[in-house]
């Protein structure tokens, strides 16, 4: 029966606007829920794309060629690879990069362990910053790495008529860039087997690595002395012109007190090449296996450089080094026990986070400071 005065049109209209309302409630409803899921999930993705990967990083090694390019170009292409962009430079004067790390302008670089300590000192290239200074910026950078890079080598032409040191006199002689410690090691390994001075018995030619090489190809100088890998590229492409020959030293020079102390010096050492198994009848020498001072190079990074960046460097390296390793002949000895090699600058934090999560024996002096 139905109750008098009421319109049942009006009440079925009603109750379908009534649910009509109800549903588009929770559609709204559903529709806020997955817009804040969604508003969630890109602000958890920008917070994971902050800090490494939110800047590009800055990087500078030496070259053409050598071991600060096929060590420098995998880190960052796997570092890319794992998140964090650096921007590579290559053909730099490393005592250089060092100084730019250490003032903040310049965030990762190939170095030398020997003029870490000068910059402590304040001497030789860094001999303007002062004891004072030279210690305080000493005191921004931090390691990541160390390698055997190669070996210091006189290379002359197999038909200039030089096949003993004492034939340098007088001579034309490149042995490094200008300000670069490279140079500085090439005079002070002929002074230890010669007596001889730099631009007083010989000239003492300071060029770029690849003004170097060019001058000894068009045949303007007399004698090539330079830090080279084993085997090396330059000195496969010199042999394509002719016949080379390498210098070496004796077993009683190394017995010397002055070699000794050359070779000691820290990132230096003994070092062998068998020259034949590598170069052929292209370089002649006295013997087929021949000593000459090996060394050390180091990554370094600004202590300024945020921890998580450097870890995600580090680890692309590591994970990645059998194929740094294949990709180069020259770095067979780079391996978790020879990390370390020559380096003397500590740990960056990020770095050694992740060498203790990986299981590297960390020496003690390269424990970082702020971790002590």
């Amino acid at each position: 029966m139905l109750t008098k005065g009421v319109d049942i049109t009006n009440v079925s209209a009603n109750r379908a606007l009534f649910f009509n309302q109800q549903s588009e409630g929770r559609r709204m409803k559903t529709l806020l829920k997955k817009s804040l899921v969604a508003a969630t999930g890109l602000a958890v993705s920008a917070a994971l794309t902050t800090g490494a990967s939110a800047r590009t990083f800055t990087m500078e090694i030496a070259g053409p060629g050598g071991c600060t390019v096929s060590t420098g170009m995998p880190l960052v292409k796997y570092a890319k690879h794992a998140g964090v962009d650096i921007q590579l430079a290559t053909g730099k004067t490393l005592t250089k990069s060092g100084i730019l790390v250490a003032q903040g302008k310049l965030d990762f670089s190939t170095f030398v362990p020997f003029p870490y300590v000068l910059m402590q000192r304040g001497a030789a290239m860094y001999k303007k910053l002062g004891a004072e200074k030279g210690k305080q910026l000493a005191a921004n950078l931090r390691g990541i790495l160390g390698f055997e890079c190669g070996v210091y080598t006189p290379v002359v032409w197999a038909n200039s008529g030089i096949t003993k040191w004492e034939q340098f006199k007088g001579k034309r002689i490149f042995t490094g860039p200008p300000s670069g410690a490279a140079a500085q090691n090439s005079e002070q390994f002929i002074r230890v087997m010669t007596g001889f001075e730099p631009n007083k018995d010989y000239e003492a030619v300071r060029l770029a690595w690849g003004g170097g090489q060019q001058a000894m190809r068009d045949g303007q100088l007399d004698v090539y002395m330079r830090p080279l890998q084993v085997p090396s590229a330059m000195v496969e492409e010199l042999m394509g012109i002719r016949q080379l020959r390498f210098l070496s030293i004796s077993e009683a020079d190394l017995e010397s007190p002055a070699m000794k102390k050359y070779i000691g010096a820290v990132g230096r050492y003994p070092g062998k090449i068998n020259v034949k198994k590598h170069y052929g009848d292209g370089v002649l020498t006295e013997t087929t296996e021949i000593r000459l001072p090996a060394f050390a190079l180091i990554k370094i990074v600004g202590h300024h450089v945020d921890e998580d960046a450097v870890y995600t460097v580090t680890k692309a390296f590591w994970e990645n080094v059998a194929e740094i390793r294949a990709g180069d002949r020259t770095l067979g000895k780079l391996a978790k026990e020879t990390a370390f090699t020559g380096l003397n600058i500590p740990l960056h934090i990020g770095a050694y986070k992740y060498y203790k999560e990986a299981g590297f024996d960390v020496p003690a002096n390269l424990i970082p400071p702020e971790l002590k």
